[in-house]
């Protein structure tokens, strides 16, 4: 915002070098215009100029057909973190069978069967439809307290190859080598797999073919064990359908220099129709409802301006990519949704007119606002990416705007032949403003020659006492005269305005020692005539000339 204010008052009015005391370098000098008036100069500024001069590479103007200008800022917010959604670490299961009770016989082979229905858990409470492996490994570690060989094949039914629909097979051998526990490990690959988990509770089911090898005249008794270890491990996924469940995640935590609105550190004006478009796109297959309590300004003291309003009070939601539409080839379908937050449900003018140096998008977002059960979505590539333009008409009020900027008197003003003089001043306006002058004579090391603006310096008092009209004369000059404004805030008609400032004669002398005059500028939005607000437009062509000038009665002794 205070940027803005730098380039729309300070520059269209002052155009200075330096703060607190800017030097009019571009001033015109003209030869005297008659025999009583020496022009100290004018000044003629255009709002298409310097409104371009003061954009960088990150602001961009631009006018509409009626020549308004809009500010328009850019910035990008990206989040990706399926893992915040759903996270899946190694999934560890165990399984314990016991072979039949076998009498001693003849030497022979005996198989057993058995089946289990294990949980594949993730991290959280989200139910897995199915997940399809970009990596991982299914390894079984087996364990045998059968005195005896074992060939086992396992299977693992909802765990298919993705173009076969063939189960994963995992086959080896426990060899009864050393008593009581014989050991095996045997991994398969999950690459081209994926898991289809069954009623809504992450189960799978394992199938156990096993034969034992028997010695003659071998029994069993039916309570040996024969265990396994199953470990889903290294796994990526490319993608993953499920119920989520609903999460707060960080949509976007970032801050934003905003050095245009920063650098002249003004209070007093109110932008009227401001904006902040959001333009989301959202690859994962989760809707999500943004919260925009988060978002603030922060001013140059640290001070922090944060969003209220309806869009905050009922959060709006970015849709989910279309849950139906992908498949293993199919990449998710990005769709678009655009979120305006505007005066009509914000408190953006007062974020705005807070003057922030930063702006700050700390932005949470709601997995599944609507229902907990919805079915959802994601991918390692699956992202949510919102484009931020933050738009500013030039469509303004002023309060108590003040600004201050200098005339320089160079040498100094002879007043050796004067037998009075007064300042003039003359403006041609076609700012969309009203407003009062002061004046203050200075010399070369700023000591105050008319002392007429600074209540709080000492030497205010002795003016008062010693002057008591110069405080009046000079103070709150009605020289800045608003010019015709129709009902839409455009200026139909510019306003000319002239006024001279008498000088006695000690001033007069006093003005031949001066170094320059300080003038100082206080501006407001004209007046309503109705209860509504007034904002008022800032066109490109728009200009305001400054006259200062010194009038005087010569006393020449020819």
């Amino acid at each position: 915002m205070k940027k803005f204010v730098y380039v729309v008052i300070s520059a269209a009015l002052f155009a200075a070098c330096n703060v607190g005391e800017l030097e009019f370098d571009d001033l015109e000098v003209t030869p005297i215009q008659g025999p009583f008036v020496f022009p100290l100069g004018q000044t003629t500024y255009v709002m298409s100029d310097l409104l371009e001069k003061q954009t960088g590479d990150s602001l961009d103007f631009q006018q509409d057909s009626t020549s308004l200008y809009t500010l328009l800022y850019y910035d990008t917010i990206s989040y990706s973190a399926p893992d915040d959604f759903i996270s899946i670490s190694d999934i560890v299961q165990t399984g314990i069978a016991n072979p039949p009770a076998y009498l001693a016989g003849a030497a022979r082979q005996e198989t057993f069967t058995a089946s289990f229905d294990l949980l594949y858990e993730p991290d959280g409470d989200e139910i897995i439809d199915s997940l399809f492996y970009l990596t991982g490994d299914l390894t079984f570690a087996t364990e045998s307290e059968i005195p005896a060989d074992i060939d086992y094949t396992y299977t693992v039914q909802n765990t298919t190859h993705t173009t076969t629909g063939t189960p994963i097979a995992i086959s080896g051998t426990v060899t009864n080598t050393v008593a009581p526990v014989d050991t095996d490990s045997q991994t398969s690959s999950l690459v081209n797999h994926v898991t289809k988990l069954t009623d809504g509770d992450n189960t799978f089911t394992v199938d156990l073919e096993a034969t034992v090898t028997l010695a003659a005249g071998q029994s069993l008794t039916g309570l040996e064990e024969f265990r396994f270890t199953l470990t889903f491990g290294n796994q990526t996924f490319g993608l993953i359908y499920g119920k989520f469940g609903q999460d707060v995640v960080q949509v976007g935590n970032q801050s934003l220099e905003i050095d245009f609105f920063s650098q002249a550190a003004r209070e007093g004006i109110t932008f009227g129709n401001p904006s902040m478009t959001f333009d989301f796109r959202n690859s994962f297959g989760v809707p999500v409802e943004v919260d925009f309590s988060g978002l603030h300004g922060v001013d140059s003291e640290g001070n922090q301006t944060f969003l209220i309003g309806d869009i905050v009070n009922n959060p709006p939601v970015v849709d989910g990519s279309d849950v139906n539409s992908p498949d293993v080839n199919t990449p998710g379908e990005t769709v678009q949704s655009t979120i305006e937050i505007n005066r009509t449900n914000s408190s953006i003018i007062n974020v705005l007119g807070s003057s922030p140096e930063q702006l700050v998008f700390d932005v949470l977002g709601r997995s599944n606002p609507e229902s907990d059960t919805e079915l959802n979505y994601l991918q390692p590539t699956s992202e949510i990416t919102a484009y931020v333009e933050v738009k500013v008409p030039m469509e303004v009020q002023l309060e108590d705007y003040e600004e201050t900027g200098a005339f320089s008197l160079r040498d100094g003003f002879d007043a050796s032949n004067l037998d009075s003089a007064f300042i003039r001043l003359v403006t041609l306006n076609e700012l969309p403003f009203t407003g009062t002058v002061s004046l203050e004579v200075q010399a070369e090391d700023s000591t105050v020659l008319f002392p007429i603006t600074d209540e709080s310096d000492p030497r205010y008092d002795s003016a008062t006492t010693n002057h008591p009209t110069q405080i009046e004369r000079l103070t709150n000059i009605p020289v800045i005269k608003a010019p015709l404004i129709n009902v839409n805030g455009d200026v139909t008609d510019p306003s000319g305005e002239t006024h001279d400032v008498a000088l006695t004669n000690e001033e007069v002398q006093l003005l031949s020692g001066a170094a320059r005059i300080v003038i100082t500028m206080t501006l407001n939005t004209p007046a309503s005539q109705t209860s509504r607000d007034i904002y008022v437009k800032i066109l490109a062509d728009y200009t305001l000339t400054l006259k200062v000038g010194v009038g005087a009665r010569f006393n020449l002794d020819l």
